[in-house]
C-alpha cells in the first residue's frame, strides 16, 4: 500500500514536471512567434517605408527632366511663333516672300535672321518689278548711280536681285548666307524706286 502511495507520487510529480516543461515549451514558441511576427510587421514597415522613400527620390528626379522637356518644346513652340508671317521656314533655309504691287513692297520693312536665306517675289502689280538688295552703307552709291541708270556700279554694289519679272508672275533668288546687318531693298525699274518702291532688310 506504501509502495503503491509512493508509485502514485513519483508519478504526479513526473506527471507535474512533463506539465511544465509543455507549458515551457508552448511559452518560449509562442514568444518566438510573438518575435518573428512582430519582426515581420517591422520588416514590412521598414520595407514601405523604403518604397515611399524610393518613389519620393525618383519624382524629384524625373521633375527636372519632364520641366526640362516641356521647357525644350516651350522653346521649340517659341521659335515657331515668333515668325514673321512673310517667312517659313523650309529644310533649314528661311524663306521670305515679298509682295510687289504697283511702286510698293508688303512688307516694306523685313525682319529675318542671319543665315541661309532665300527671297520670292509675287508680282500681284499691273507691269513688270524688281527687287533688289544692297547693304545700307551703299545706298548713297545705288541712290546716285540709279539717277543716271548706272547699272554697271549697281550691279557692283547689290548683294543679290530677282530680276524683271512680269505681272502675275513669282520669282525667287537663289540661295544666300545672309549676314547681320542692315540691307535696303528696292525696285530699280525707272521711276519704280524715286516712286516710293523700297524698304528696309534688318538681319539679326
Amino acid at each position: 500500500m506504501i509502495r503503491s502511495s509512493k508509485i502514485a507520487i513519483i508519478s504526479g510529480i513526473i506527471a507535474i514536471i512533463l506539465i511544465s516543461a509543455a507549458l515551457a515549451v508552448h511559452f518560449r514558441l509562442s514568444e518566438t512567434e510573438k518575435n518573428e511576427v512582430e519582426s515581420g510587421l517591422e520588416q514590412n514597415e521598414k520595407e514601405s517605408a523604403s518604397q515611399v522613400i524610393d518613389e519620393i527620390v525618383n519624382s524629384i528626379q524625373n521633375k527636372p527632366e519632364s520641366e526640362n522637356e516641356q521647357n525644350e518644346i516651350g522653346e521649340e513652340n517659341e521659335s515657331e511663333t515668333i515668325l514673321p508671317y512673310y517667312v517659313k521656314m523650309i529644310d533649314g533655309v528661311q524663306v521670305v516672300t515679298v509682295n510687289a504691287t504697283e511702286l510698293k513692297f508688303v512688307p516694306s520693312e523685313i525682319h529675318i535672321n542671319s543665315g541661309m536665306t532665300k527671297f520670292v517675289m509675287v508680282n500681284n502689280g499691273v507691269g513688270e518689278h524688281e527687287l533688289v538688295v544692297y547693304d545700307a552703307s551703299k545706298k548713297e552709291i545705288v541712290d546716285k548711280a540709279e539717277l543716271v541708270e548706272d547699272e554697271e556700279t549697281i550691279a557692283k554694289n547689290i548683294i543679290f536681285e530677282i530680276d524683271h519679272t512680269s505681272a502675275g508672275q513669282t520669282a525667287e533668288s537663289d540661295i544666300i548666307d545672309l549676314k547681320e546687318g542692315s540691307y535696303v531693298i528696292g525696285c530699280h525699274i525707272p521711276g519704280h524706286y524715286e516712286a516710293g518702291m523700297k524698304g528696309t532688310l534688318t538681319v539679326n
